[in-house]
């Protein structure tokens, strides 16, 4: 009997220990997300309407799924976000309105549209960022930030990844022009960068999935213009992050009862020269590093994430995408070990070794073509 178990036993470890270089990303004890045989990588390309696959190998190397790109029916995708699990992905189409959703093959990691293939975030809503949650006490649900009506749709997920509104289906966020979107590890809490108001909206979130504002339900970024996209949590649920487009900075908030944020002395971390455009964030899942795209100057920002949540630069502090690459979706593989980033003006995934210190590594080669697709978003299972 246990010369029967034994192999079954050996498999998943294989798979866990395939491409694991050297370096101080990963967190030990730390596996791929159950309910998927091969590593996997998608992106969203914007005008072509599509999303492109890829399979994770040894040394972080990309190999595009068969066939490589995969149709949403939807209009103008930008955002895409993958169930921790690995099973459904979901991508929000600005121009349509609507969420495409797709189960994901577990072995070849090629997408087939769920039935329905789309659901509507409401007439005019123009849905940008995306996140799908953990299965929680409450449930597992997909929320989108709507820019132009200034709400957040919520979803739960159900048989085959088909999605259902939430009561109510849609709350106001108490901002404008939202953009990114994030849920607290735990699943008590979720937030949305305010591009117009220059906020962050906070929410609870409670059974079947209804949130409820926080008290107070809006939360400053910083003076001036800061124009907040990129956002994300600490992987300890203690610490926010929100990348300030318009003022090249990140503004650290620290998480407190009730989901109430409180800005971190100081408040905010430069990415970079005037011009940087910083876009969006990924934090390393062993909390130790955090990462930024740098649209403006072709490259990503780097930094340790120390006590309280605040931030220092790594050295060196930056780290070339390649000339016109003009990179905005950014993640990092389950593992921690390999960084991804959504290359818009070179039609490609850049792609990254983390190393001692949250040091960059390119990988070999530097570059997995999109083309003729340009990417915007970019996602790995539960991130980014």
């Amino acid at each position: 009997m246990i010369r029967a178990i034994l192999p079954v036993l050996v498999l998943p470890l294989v798979l866990i220990l395939t491409g694991c270089p050297s370096g101080g990303g990963g967190s030990e004890g730390f596996t791929e997300t159950s309910g998927i045989a091969t590593p996997i990588l998608y992106t969203a390309n914007d005008g072509s309407n599509n999303v492109s696959g890829f399979t994770i190998g040894t040394e972080g190397l990309l190999t595009a799924t068969t066939p490589a790109a995969f149709s949403t029916g939807g209009a103008s995708t930008e955002w895409v976000a993958i169930a921790p699990d690995g099973q459904f992905l979901y991508v929000s189409n600005q121009n349509s309105a609507n969420i495409s959703a797709f189960t994901v093959n577990a072995i070849t990691g090629t997408l087939t549209p769920t039935v329905p293939a789309t659901f509507s975030t409401g007439g005019g809503s123009s849905p940008r960022g995306i996140t799908v949650t953990s299965i929680t006490p409450n449930g597992q649900f997909v929320y989108v930030a709507n820019s132009a009506t200034n709400t957040v749709s919520g979803f739960t997920i159900g048989s085959g990844g088909v999605l259902a509104t939430t009561t109510p289906s849609t709350v106001p966020t108490g901002g404008t022009l939202a953009r990114g979107i994030t849920v607290s590890p735990n699943g008590q809490f979720l937030y949305v960068a305010n591009s117009g108001t220059h906020n962050v909206s906070g929410f609870t979130i409670g059974a079947g999935g209804a949130l409820t504002a926080t008290t107070p339900a809006t939360f400053s970024t910083d003076a001036g213009s800061p124009s907040p996209e990129g956002i994300a949590i600490s992987p300890d649920g203690s610490s926010l992050y929100v990348v300030n487009s318009g003022t090249n900075t990140i503004a650290v908030f620290s998480i407190g009862a009730g989901g109430v944020l409180t800005p971190t002395v100081p408040p905010t971390f430069s990415t970079g020269v005037l011009g940087s455009s910083p876009k969006r964030i990924a934090i390393a899942p062993n909390g130790l590093f955090l990462y930024v795209t740098n649209s403006g100057m072709n490259e990503v920002a780097a930094f340790t994430i120390g006590a309280g949540g605040l931030l220092t630069p790594t050295t060196p502090a930056t780290f070339s995408t390649g000339a016109t690459s003009a990179p905005i979706g950014i993640t990092i593989n389950p593992k921690g070990h390999f960084l991804y980033v959504a290359n818009s003006g070179s039609t490609s995934v850049g792609g990254f070794t983390i190393g001692t210190g949250g040091v960059l590594a390119a990988t070999t080669p530097s570059t997995f073509s999109t083309a003729p697709y340009a990417p915007i978003g970019i996602a790995t299972p539960g991130r980014p």
